[in-house]
């Protein structure tokens, strides 16, 4: 066995004060007794939040002349109030005592720990004396939540974590993270300040905090050593060799005898009894209250759970207030995904599990319905408990979060979206992609906090949180119209009822813009109201803008809740309508290496017209910057070297008064580039004798290599008078047409395979009247005629 302790006895003692008996210590069966707090503990009689207790008198004791060089108070729930006797700068004797007047005034539900901390002029550690009391309030927990990435858990990509799978809060809602590759155990306060504890051993791997804020952890592989730390800086660490013997309730084993196989998970219920994953038979209980001083011996058994058998690694195990065993098990990877629940009587006699979630399919579906039909993933990280007795766990082979509502069974996605990432930070949670989320927690505020990949590769990692805003965003609504509800759940996560009765109400910016809609809202929200801890009702909210642009407001529970601040973030934008985008150019065909222009026009039925910019992109890439719109149109012009089949984009970007549209078209690219070519028209050749219909010689060139083939026409204006098949580009044209007198005629030449269509100039001619001779003779030929080019 290793065994070390910190720090010595201090010259300044807290005198033993009676302790609350019965409901004025804890109101509720499962709340924390603090029946074995150590000495140096001051146990305050149970409040409420808002609740004034009246002040205790803490009162200490000084072995030695010393003069008190500093003291503060290092947590919100306690407050030191005028009236006592200890001051900074006083001195005392040996056998001298002061006093300070402690109000306890707590934060949150659930047990609640601070500690006074002094200085003196003998000593140069710090002496902490433990504050702790019961707390009652109601929690209102939104779904959706607003998340965030706590502040110092990653830095310009990169997590600080390193392949951790386990945190806990403890009472005063410091968040303590076993950060397995950085062989350290990291806390946050409440303030969000970061530290670091070095454990007497390496590679700490899993964690529990009991009703007095000492910390329990056990390490990874190889000999297996157990730990506990004092907030006060005692450190015990304890590396038996395993050795197991027959450990039954009725006849436990000191751990310094049996040691222990594997620990992974742990977690401890509301009696501080510490249960965690164990190697030969599941799972091993031990009471750690009567060794939270320092002295005594840990003591355990083992519990027949026949599910979970450690490896090493964490799976996914605790214990809620009650007790009650819950873990994962999976069979065949695919075919069976349970969670299950195992009351602790049954885990010490008789083991019988009851499924909690999950089904003999793995996957995922059952959200808004009773967890025990639903599908759940091959992959579940850790599991735990808010105040009210609601189950979470990171199902992470689904990239979610998920809840089980303590009351109703029912099952919900919190926060993830299902595709693995780390985006949508300030949004709601359910839209946010989170990567492999291991560790979770659940403060007394009702914030869950988890472990997720960074963005950076590699085993980094940083904790995200689902804080106490609700939140919901409408991206455009057409303005002076109502949208469709947005649904909230509203959940009471605390341990006291919540008053809701008609406070509820809109703040913030735009608060005429929001409103509940009584046809999607369950929660009471008239005088009278209540919502009960552990249960939910439904808010729905419609937005209707009075106008364009962004819109906000709060809808405000300010009831008693802790501080008030619980509220649902509302955004919208307001807009004028939707805009109409059409590609008007180019057609649907052109030819590989030719330049093609791109336009696209923009309209709308309202006056204003839209403003903006338009991005344009030939299968998926985009040509360019965006083009700003010009009398509601934007254009851009592109090559493509390839024949092929492309599809066409351009998406308007909207503007303050229209969201952003798209339009699609597809291109076909001719593989061949076609010629150019000169059309030639002369009237033929006629005998003075000749009568009737005139006739014509037409003549097609080639602008490069080659004799176009293919057909030619005879045209008067819009009308076609004939046609003719061009033989080694050459072709004779009559007119058909009844009509006499003087006409203009026109060649149009239709292009092959090798050369691109063309028109000749004009050539006026006159058409006699039937039976009238031309009387003239002209000489065969094409005489000097207007051609065109086309290339």
């Amino acid at each position: 066995m290793v065994r070390s302790t910190i720090q010595s006895q201090s010259i300044v003692s807290l005198a033993p004060a009676p302790r609350p008996q019965g409901s004025s210590l804890a109101r509720q069966a499962t709340d924390a007794t603090f029946q074995k707090a150590p000495a140096n503990f001051h146990v305050f009689v149970a409040a409420g939040v808002g609740e004034n207790a009246g002040a205790e008198t803490l009162l200490f004791n000084f072995s030695a002349a010393t003069t008190l060089t500093h003291i503060k108070m290092a947590n919100k729930n306690f407050v030191i109030v005028p009236g006592g006797s200890c001051y900074e700068g006083n001195h005392y004797n040996r056998g001298e005592s002061c006093s300070l007047l402690v109000r306890f005034t707590p934060q949150g539900p659930g047990h609640r720990l601070g500690f006074v901390q002094m200085t003196n002029s003998s000593e140069t550690a710090v002496t902490s004396f433990g504050l702790v009391g019961n707390g009652y309030a109601p929690i209102l927990s939104f779904t959706p939540a607003q998340i965030t990435t706590v502040t110092g858990t990653a830095t310009a990509g990169t997590g600080t974590i390193n392949n951790a799978t386990n945190m806990t809060v403890d009472g005063g809602d410091v968040l303590y993270i076993a950060d397995v590759g950085n062989n350290r155990i990291k806390e946050i306060d409440s303030s969000g300040a970061i530290g670091t504890i070095s454990p007497a051993f390496a590679t700490p791997q899993s964690l529990a905090v009991d009703s007095l804020g000492i910390i329990y952890s056990a390490n990874t592989a190889g000999t297996y050593y157990f730990s506990y730390f004092a907030p006060w800086a005692t450190q015990t660490a304890y590396g038996t060799t395993y050795a197991p013997g027959s450990c039954t309730p009725n006849t436990p084993c000191p751990l310094t005898t049996v040691g222990m196989s594997k620990p992974a998970n742990m977690s401890i219920d509301a009696y501080d009894n510490l249960f965690f994953e164990e190697g030969t038979k599941g799972a091993a209980e031990m009471p750690v209250a009567n060794v939270s001083g320092g002295a005594g011996s840990f003591n355990l058994w083992y519990l027949t759970n026949q599910f979970v058998y450690s490896n090493g690694t964490p799976a996914s195990f605790a214990v809620d207030a009650s007790g009650n065993l819950y873990n994962s098990y999976i069979y065949n990877t695919a075919n069976t995904c349970f969670l299950l629940e195992e009351p602790l009587y049954n885990a010490e006699y008789s083991p019988t599990a009851n499924r909690v979630a999950g089904g003999v399919k793995c996957g995922f579906s059952g959200d808004g319905g009773k967890a025990s039909g639903a599908e759940i993933s091959n992959k579940i990280g850790q599991i735990a408990f808010d105040i009210a007795g609601n189950l979470y766990f990171a199902d992470a082979g689904n990239q979610r979060i998920r809840r089980i509502d303590a009351v109703t069974g029912i099952i919900s996605t919190i926060a993830g979206n299902g595709t693995a990432g780390n985006a949508g930070d300030g949004g709601a949670a359910v839209f946010a992609t989170i990567s492999n989320p291991t560790g979770l927690a659940v403060d007394s505020q009702g914030q869950v906090y988890f472990l997720t990949n960074a963005p950076t590769a590699g085993p980094t990692q940083s904790i995200r949180k689902l804080g106490t805003f609700g939140y919901w965003k409408w991206t455009y609504q057409a303005k002076g119209t109502i949208s469709a509800p947005k649904i909230f759940t509203v959940s009471n996560t605390g341990n006291q009822p919540l008053a809701l009765s008609a406070n509820a109400f809109f703040g913030g910016t735009n608060p005429t813009d929001f409103a509940t809609d009584p046809s999607t809202t369950s929660c009471g929200l008239t005088a009278g109201a209540t919502l009960a801890a552990g249960h939910t009702c439904q808010v729905g909210i419609v937005f209707k803008p009075s106008t364009v642009g962004t819109r906000t407001a709060s809808l405000l529970f300010p009831g008693n809740t802790v501080a008030g601040i619980n509220s649902i973030q509302l955004v919208g934008i307001g807009y004028l309508g939707t805009p109409t985008i059409t590609i008007t150019s180019p057609s649907g065909t052109a030819t590989k290496g030719t330049t093609i222009t791109f336009t696209a026009s923009v309209t709308s039925t309202p006056t204003t017209k839209p403003t903006g910019t338009v991005t344009f992109k030939v299968n998926g890439t985009q040509i360019g910057s965006p083009i700003t719109l010009s009398s509601g149109t934007a254009s851009t012009t592109f090559t493509e070297a390839t024949a092929n089949t492309y599809t066409l984009t351009a998406t308007y970007n909207g503007d303050v008064n229209y969201p952003a549209a798209t339009a699609t078209k597809s291109l076909v690219v001719s593989g061949t580039i076609k010629a150019g070519v000169q059309v030639n028209l002369a009237p033929a050749v006629e005998p003075a004798s000749a009568c009737g219909p005139a006739s014509f010689a037409v003549r097609v060139l080639s602008a490069s290599d080659g004799t176009p083939t293919g057909t030619v026409e005879l045209m008067s204006g819009s009308t076609s008078l004939g046609s003719a098949v061009l033989r080694d580009g050459i072709a004779t044209l009559s007119t058909t047409a009844n009509t006499r007198g003087t006409q203009s005629f026109f060649a149009k030449y239709g292009g092959d395979d090798l050369h691109q269509a063309g028109v000749s100039a004009s050539v006026t001619k006159r058409i006699p009247a039937a039976g009238v001779c031309n009387g003239e003779t002209r000489a065969r030929g094409f005489s000097a005629v207007s051609a065109i080019r086309i290339r």
